[in-house]
């Protein structure tokens, strides 16, 4: 296996670059939000929860964490400050990026729901099925709690690690004994459940906003002769916005399959994959802030404003 486990440190100084990035560009979207979302009454704290969750999971990978995968085996090891500084086991970390990954995921799709409920409400439908909202959000956050605890219990102690690695892989071994931390997962019904609650939440989000989208479109357009054109624009510029940080999602998990390939299907270049795939990974919320700015009218005239100004 051509696995190197010294410490690259161009990967390092990528997760500080795009770390700081996301990190500047998030609060920038914070601060609209919060100063400049007239028009989006109280679906602003939604979008600000999804804001908090990108800025959470960034942090998380880029600083705290900063994972350094030795793939194509199931293993690997963390070189952040939760590491380095707090001796933070990587499966902790592990089970921490897992929870805020999905609980990113499953916050956006609760925006998805909020927005729907709010277009619903133009049919009087909010009476009879508001108790369905809450249960609904309550079912999101309980996926993401199930999907963390899959991965802390698949944890093996250190010496069940070992002997499995010294039987699978004897010359490879040594290696990880000169490591101060790591961990390797061995194949077992825990981590298949992991896997499999992984794909059945892509599936699941997937397939709830598309038909969740559908239904408000179709909505809109039966009901727009009744609404006035600003409640019209209001609710169609928020479903575009939605749609759109939907659609680069991708970024986040396609690289995870992409890993999850390089396990099942190892090749000489596995490890160097799935450095590039944490490298686009920490792009997500560079790009979603970006599509945030550019799909709200309001916070295009407030930065090309102050733009304009400086210029001036």
């Amino acid at each position: 296996m051509n696995i190197d486990f010294d410490v690259p440190i161009h990967l390092i100084y990528h997760y500080y670059i795009s770390g700081a990035i996301s990190f500047s560009l998030n609060l920038l979207v914070v601060y609209l939000i919060l100063r400049h979302s007239t028009r989006l009454d109280s679906f602003k704290f939604y979008l600000l929860a999804f804001q908090i969750s990108c800025i959470s999971s960034d942090l998380n990978m880029t600083l705290f964490m900063q994972p350094v995968p030795l793939f194509p085996m199931r293993s690997g090891y963390c070189y952040g400050i939760s590491s380095r500084v707090f001796s933070w086991s990587t499966h902790a970390m592990f089970t921490v990026f897992t929870f805020l990954m999905s609980g990113q995921i499953e916050v956006l799709t609760i925006c998805f729901i909020r927005k729907y409920k709010a277009i619903m409400n133009l049919k009087n439908m909010s009476k009879s099925s508001s108790w369905k909202y809450p249960l609904t959000y309550l079912i999101c956050i309980s996926f993401t709690c199930s999907l963390a605890l899959s991965v802390l219990l698949s944890y093996d102690s250190h010496e069940v690690q070992m002997r499995e690695l010294e039987l699978l892989f004897p010359e490879i071994a040594p290696k990880f004994h000169a490591l101060r931390e790591f961990q390797y997962y061995t194949m077992n019904w825990r981590l298949i459940t992991f896997f499999a609650l992984v794909g059945l939440g892509t599936v699941k989000a997937t397939v709830l906003v598309t038909i969740l989208v559908a239904r408000m479109y179709r909505t809109l357009k039966e009901y727009s002769s009744r609404m006035s054109r600003r409640a019209l624009e209001r609710h169609k510029i928020a479903l575009r916005s939605l749609i759109m940080q939907f659609m680069i999602t991708p970024i986040t998990f396609f690289p995870a399959c992409i890993c999850l390939l390089t396990i099942l299907i190892p090749t000489y270049y596995s490890q160097l994959i799935s450095w590039y795939a944490c490298v686009v990974i920490t792009t997500h919320s560079i790009f979603n802030s970006i599509v945030v700015v550019l799909t709200y009218p309001e916070f295009r005239r407030t930065l090309f404003f102050c733009k304009n100004k400086s210029r001036r």
